[in-house]
């Protein structure tokens, strides 16, 4: 069953993401051959026109919007994550979502993996369109020196810092999502407030979670963790910290959903 719903959903989200990422893959192809020109212009000698002064301007200014694009790829993300948990959930349109034959977790974990596979779409894209961009002029990078230099540094502590870092980046990829519908799963309490209870459970939740990193920074004593173990204190008690809030937050989804529904 959780297939059928996770074909549906995938479904009712690729309209959205499809433009996006669409408009971003054109954008960053055009981007490529403006930073060819701009380029060219700069590494041309003696006299520039006032022609090329300007392609490079204009080539200069556009790649800066294909980073703000970039950055506007990864907010829509989550802002159609949200739009399409709330409008299947909770809106009028849930009436229709929850007479399915479906658990509500079924429902809450179709949602959740596809937010993780458009978490991990766009940053595919996202990654390989900054290849793109810079094909042609790694050894402006200096590549081999740096991997040099990692491979002389690389050590235990090293491995299991990378461990950490790629598991917290799992972790995080449920986390968001999750986060994101339990706090719409609260706000829908408030009847005439759905929205604004949802951004104060937000709130309430973000001011709870900084106060526990604070803790944890004191405990860890992580300002020292790029160069000492205490680093990986951190990580790890970020990546407990993450499960356990993650399954928090599927639970309080998951019994607000199924045994306190609000809807209008």
């Amino acid at each position: 069953m959780l297939g059928k719903v996770l074909k549906k959903d995938f479904n009712s989200t690729w309209r959205f993401f499809l433009p996006l990422l669409g408009g971003y893959v054109i954008a960053a192809v055009v981007g490529k051959v403006l930073f060819e020109i701009l380029l060219s212009v700069m590494d041309s000698s003696g006299h520039t026109s006032m022609v090329s002064e300007g392609i490079a301007v204009f080539s200069f200014f556009y790649l800066v919007i294909c980073v703000i694009y970039l950055v506007s790829c990864y907010l829509m993300t989550s802002v159609f994550v949200v739009y399409d948990f709330y409008k299947s959930m909770v809106s009028d349109h849930g009436y229709l979502t929850h007479t399915l034959p479906v658990k509500t977790r079924t429902l809450i974990w179709s949602k959740v993996l596809i937010a993780v596979l458009w978490q991990v779409v766009v940053n595919g894209i996202v990654s390989l369109s900054v290849l793109l961009i810079f094909t042609g002029h790694f050894s402006w990078l200096h590549m081999d020196e740096y991997f040099r230099l990692i491979s002389t540094y690389w050590d235990g502590t090293s491995t299991a810092r990378v461990i950490y870092t790629i598991i917290n980046m799992i972790v995080e990829s449920f986390h968001r999502p999750l986060l994101f519908f339990a706090c719409i799963a609260l706000g829908q309490q408030w009847k005439e407030h759905r929205i604004i209870g949802a951004i104060l459970a937000y709130m309430g939740i973000s001011v709870a979670s900084q106060i526990l990193n604070a803790f944890a920074i004191a405990i860890t004593g992580s300002k020292e963790y790029f160069v000492s173990f205490p680093f990986s204190g951190y990580m790890i008690f970020s990546m407990i910290l993450g499960i356990v809030t993650s399954a928090a937050f599927f639970l309080i989804t998951d019994y607000m959903l199924s045994k306190n529904l609000n809807l209008e």
